[in-house]
């Protein structure tokens, strides 16, 4: 897959952003196209009839952005988590929750959305285009008899996934991506972008956000949270 420039140009921006200007640097397209990958990938249902073209199908672009929202912000993956460490006293867990804090995610991995009409937004057509121009996802629109695009379907090639396994074997930094994505499938599988975009609007502060703003942190609020639950469980 050496080929394939997408791992070279974003190997070293691994997540690492911490201002919105970040995003506009020169490898910020690439990251974000290979963010994008590790969670379609993860996020996918086996396709019906695979071929080398398709051999997963990731269903619906509102549950793509709440999934990249909770990979974008790590103190709202760590609430969501939280949820599931009180439900089923979960240390383990916790101790993954625990870590985040500890390596300062909330502000190192943080990459701001803005919030839009259906919650956090982000125009993900120029890293769709790369992952559609080196052969690893299709975007299919499905319309209804109105003509009208009722959902997107993402089609993934059996090259994508042998490119991710690749990513993490010769960029074992990028590992991170893989194990965040994981965590992020244990909130998101099951559940649909609807269900996964209404959970975000039970938080004041994302609820809150005017239209064009970009939506903040609750990192305090969360921190609080993890400290009363670990003195409950340790």
């Amino acid at each position: 897959m050496a080929d394939i420039d997408l791992l070279e140009d974003s190997a070293g921006h691994a997540g690492s952003v911490n201002t919105t200007a970040a995003a506009t640097s020169a490898g910020a397209r690439y990251r974000d196209a290979l963010r994008l990958l590790f969670i379609l990938v993860a996020g996918a249902d086996d396709a019906d009839e695979p071929t080398g073209e398709t051999v997963k199908v990731f269903r619906a672009e509102k549950r793509l952005m709440a999934m990249d929202f909770l990979v974008r912000y790590p103190d709202y993956l760590a609430d969501a988590l939280l949820d599931m460490v009180e439900a089923k006293a979960d240390v383990d867990l916790l101790d993954k929750v625990e870590g985040f804090f500890e390596a300062d995610e909330p502000s190192v991995r943080l990459v701001r959305m803005v919030r839009w009409k259906r919650g956090a937004y982000e125009n993900i057509e120029d890293a769709l285009s790369l992952l559609s121009y080196y052969g690893l996802v299709q975007a299919m629109q499905l319309k209804g008899e109105d003509g009208k695009v009722r959902r997107y379907e993402y089609l993934i090639s059996s090259k994508a996934v042998s490119f991710l396994d690749n990513c993490v074997t010769d960029h074992p930094t990028l590992a991170w991506y893989r194990d965040r994505v994981a965590l992020v499938m244990r909130v998101a599988s099951g559940k649909s972008g609807s269900e996964l975009k209404d959970w975000q609007y039970e938080h004041p502060t994302y609820g809150q956000t005017l239209y064009g703003d970009l939506i903040p942190s609750i990192r305090g609020e969360v921190e609080n949270r993890l400290r009363e639950i670990s003195e409950k469980l340790k």
